[in-house]
């Protein structure tokens, strides 16, 4: 299935959808944005009242432990939106960090709702990468997070948890748009084996190559400034079944990638895989058999 014709025929023009696999972790005190800043791909310098970044904390050797979007709270106050599987492990790898600053971490998920809805864009022509500040706007105690995607345009809500929330539309629906958006958010089964390229965080907002020093910067800044890395995140649909860790495999029947994650919509299956090769020099592919359609990412792939 063509990229258009998912779009038009298959996906509706908005979705909204509770996201209760995101926890929330709470930093705060003065030297909050320092711990941060030492520890996270991410910009703390770029977040205030009107912008919020998406970035990840990883290993020494540049494996991601956690990615995650941050948003301020209050002044010197922070808001850690990530997957509940890997909060408790961020959690301590922060607070390993935490005694040496004034800063207090907290795990406050029960004290908030996050949901996402997503919007149809009118454009098929994907961005040359999406940018590292997020519009955030704040009201009553509820923020919003501006995520411009190409294909849809998802706004991010963190409400607090007395805040009475609508009901879902179409979860399925949801999980495709997600998918296309090409920004994942990792859980447990991806703990500390993934590197930030290799799901395109340096085109999809996630790496500031110009913050300075983190946790694991010198392994980040080498794919980028040393040669190019081509294992990275692509998108595909496919008629037949398909699940995650299935390998991909070209003409010749030689392992190019395997399914990262992947969601059913109708008759077909919406899949983001990891590639260990160029997708430009893809020519046909299968997985399990089955022949797959790669689409354009939403931004360009670059290094």
């Amino acid at each position: 299935m063509q990229l258009q014709q998912l779009l038009s025929e298959t996906l509706p023009a908005t979705s909204y959808g509770h996201s209760q696999d995101l926890g929330v972790i709470s930093v705060q005190g003065p030297d909050s944005v320092k711990l941060l800043q030492g520890q996270t791909t991410a910009d703390l310098k770029l977040v205030n009242e009107q912008t919020s970044v998406f970035g990840a904390v990883c290993t020494p050797k540049g494996r991601i432990i956690a990615n995650f979007y941050i948003l301020q709270n209050a002044a010197d106050s922070f808001l850690v939106v990530v997957k509940r599987d890997v909060l408790e492990t961020l959690l301590a790898h922060l607070k390993k960090y935490a005694v040496f600053f004034k800063t207090e971490l907290a795990d406050v998920s029960t004290q908030y709702h996050v949901s996402s809805l997503f919007a149809l864009t009118d454009t098929l022509e994907p961005q040359t990468q999406y940018e590292l500040a997020i519009p955030t706007s704040h009201q009553d105690g509820c923020s919003q997070l501006v995520l411009n995607n190409t294909y849809y345009q998802e706004t991010l809500t963190v409400a607090p948890a007395s805040e009475e929330l609508p009901n879902a539309e179409d979860p399925a629906a949801h999980k495709v748009m997600a998918l296309l958006a090409a920004r994942p958010l990792l859980g447990k089964e991806h703990l500390e084996e993934i590197l930030p390229q290799w799901i395109n965080m340096q085109r999809n907002g996630g790496i500031s190559f110009t913050k300075g020093c983190y946790t694991g910067q010198e392994i980040v800044a080498r794919m980028k400034y040393r040669g190019k890395s081509k294992k990275h995140l692509a998108l595909a649909t496919c008629s037949g079944p398909m699940k995650m860790g299935a390998d991909v495999m070209n003409e010749e029947g030689k392992a190019i990638g395997s399914v990262f994650d992947v969601a059913p919509l109708a008759d077909v299956q919406v899949a983001q895989l990891i590639l260990n090769v160029d997708q430009n020099d893809v020519g046909s592919a299968t997985v399990e058999g089955y022949d797959i359609n790669l689409l354009p990412l939403p931004y360009e792939l670059g290094n």
